[in-house]
């Protein structure tokens, strides 16, 4: 994929990725793009990237094996559901908006105990969250970031719960394609060192 001439490279390490099914990626693509007229006005924003919520992370220096990573992922007969719990702007270039994610006993569970088998320290700031936009601090003292959140909630893509218990993301078009999750049935492992769009998936490990 060709990076965009401005995007920076990060040295990110190894990260273990959640991911919703490739239908699912899809739908909440449409969420992710929802100011995609406006990319050409910041070069220094708006990387494309899969929707993931990051279970782990690593230089890649220390990275631990291909094979030590698929024996610390445990099984699960369904996989694993993730719930949305809400939609926030963050301080920081990879948590500028994202989706809160409830922290639900398994996925916490699957968090700890990856870890745990891997012998690696926790480096996943505001666990767990699925991110739907990375925008650059210079263009977020302009307000870039509010106005993505405001675009999502203009055009009907945010409801809350009547309980207050979580959110939904209309990923359709006004007849609604809404959702408050989803059923993850894999763990990408990534590598991501270099600019976001370079970013390499280097194995997928099923869940079920």
């Amino acid at each position: 994929m060709k990076c965009k001439p401005n995007h920076k490279p990060f040295n990110m390490g190894i990260s273990l990725w959640l991911v919703p099914s490739a239908k699912d990626a899809r739908r909440l693509s449409t969420i992710m793009r929802a100011r995609q007229d406006e990319y050409p006005n910041f070069p220094f924003s708006y990387p494309t990237f899969d929707p993931h919520i990051t279970l782990a992370s690593c230089p890649s220096s220390s990275a631990p094996s291909l094979s030590m990573i698929r024996a610390a992922i445990p099984k699960f007969e369904h996989g694993l559901f993730v719930k949305f719990k809400s939609v926030e702007i963050g301080t920081h270039f990879f948590r500028s908006v994202y989706t809160t994610i409830a922290p639900l006993p398994a996925l916490s569970a699957l968090h700890e105990e990856v870890h745990a088998k891997l012998g690696i320290e926790a480096r996943t700031p505001l666990f767990p969250h699925m991110s739907l936009c990375y925008i650059d601090d210079r263009d977020a003292l302009l307000g870039e970031r509010d106005k993505f959140l405001q675009e999502l909630k203009d055009g009907g893509k945010i409801k809350e719960a009547d309980d207050g218990s979580g959110v939904s993301l209309n990923c359709g078009d006004l007849a609604g394609d809404w959702m408050d999750g989803f059923q993850a049935t894999e763990i990408w492992v990534a590598n991501c060192d270099g600019p976001v769009e370079g970013w390499k998936i280097v194995d997928k490990v099923p869940l079920i």
